[in-house]
């Protein structure tokens, strides 16, 4: 990510709080490849206008623009502008819906031939998993009172995040659980690389986005245990008539957005890491520190451990740099950010 000029981005600073309440307002991460839109998220205002935010590079504060001062400011690519047209009229954005589109997008051949065959068969191993799931489904809830007529649906929600371990259709597979299974790489990469820092103003910036990594795991992961142990008890309650089929697709459903939002934007980051390679690392830090998926007030409900992500952004904001980051040229960036796009499809 490059530093916007400053008299570019004057009129477009927000003061939005540095932990929103909801994921609504937090947006859905967009993966973008223009430089000067990395780490954007796609939103509704209040008004139902589609905004899009920006993270200062800084880590302190954001920018909101809509889609014409992107156009203005921003150099979107073909591959942002298509992605635009298909997300931006959604009335209720969400990291499935763009994961979607932006797939479709790099199968079209936008992002290059790497991100084409990485989205290629990204789709391929969703209709497995998909096969998987319907095939357990179809196997746990034969002969439920109702579940025929909704188990279309639950192979829809569950195509994301299986059925759980140990099932036909194993979630190992699933978009969510290889999430979890890159977040963990990179938190596990970030202790390696800080104990060859060159300085302690790096270490301490990957003990931030180390400390983000690990707060996010427990988290997601019990949102997708809660998720599987829902589809695990579901059969026994609708055939005892504890839930009608509608209800029990929406608890589904509600169940399913949880981990998807805990992990929406880190997909990019752990692509972004992946890609810099051990020379590249310490720039590359910069604009992970500044994109790191802070979750919103909302989250401190859902099941997992507590913990305080007010004390972890303070920590960022002492060391996020005054700016820089990302390296190289405009379109040596846009080709890096199309090769991340082949790492995360």
């Amino acid at each position: 990510m490059l530093d916007a000029p400053t008299t570019a981005f004057d009129g477009f600073a927000a003061a939005l709080p540095e932990r929103q309440g909801s994921f609504a307002e937090r947006g859905c991460a967009m993966p973008f490849t223009a430089p000067l839109l990395g780490g954007a998220r796609l939103r509704r205002s209040p008004l139902g206008r589609a905004e899009v935010i920006l993270p200062a590079l800084s880590g302190r504060g954001f920018y909101v623009l809509d889609w014409s001062a992107c156009l203005l400011h921003c150099a979107p690519s073909l591959h942002d502008r298509r992605l635009w047209l298909l997300v931006c009229d959604q009335e209720n954005p969400t990291p499935a819906l763009v994961r979607a589109a932006a797939r479709e997008v790099a199968r079209q051949g936008y992002a290059g031939r790497g991100a084409q065959s990485a989205a290629d068969a990204a789709l391929r191993q969703q209709d497995q998993v998909r096969d998987g799931v319907r095939a357990a489904l179809g196997k746990r809830f034969a002969g439920v009172p109702g579940a025929a007529g909704i188990l279309g649906a639950m192979v829809a929600v569950l195509a994301q995040a299986g059925v759980g371990p140990g099932h036909l259709g194993n979630a190992a597979a699933a978009a969510l659980p290889q999430a979890l299974v890159a977040l963990e790489a990179f938190a596990a990469s970030l202790v390696v690389w800080a104990e060859m820092a060159s300085t302690p103003q790096a270490r301490r910036a990957a003990a931030v986005a180390q400390g983000a990594a690990r707060m996010t795991l427990p988290a997601a992961d019990a949102a997708l245990e809660a998720l599987w142990q829902e589809v695990e008890d579901l059969p026994a309650r609708l055939a005892r008539e504890e839930l009608r089929p509608d209800h029990a697709l929406q608890r589904l459903v509600e169940l399913a957005a949880r981990p998807d939002w805990l992990l929406d934007g880190w997909p990019t980051i752990c692509a972004l890491w992946a890609a810099a390679g051990p020379s590249g690392r310490q720039a590359a830090l910069t604009e992970v520190v500044a994109m790191l998926p802070i979750p919103p007030k909302e989250a401190d409900v859902w099941p997992g451990p507590r913990v305080d992500w007010d004390t972890l952004m303070r920590a960022r904001r002492v060391v996020a740099p005054a700016g820089g980051g990302g390296g190289g040229g405009l379109v040596q960036l846009v080709q890096r950010n199309e090769t991340l796009r082949g790492l995360a499809p």
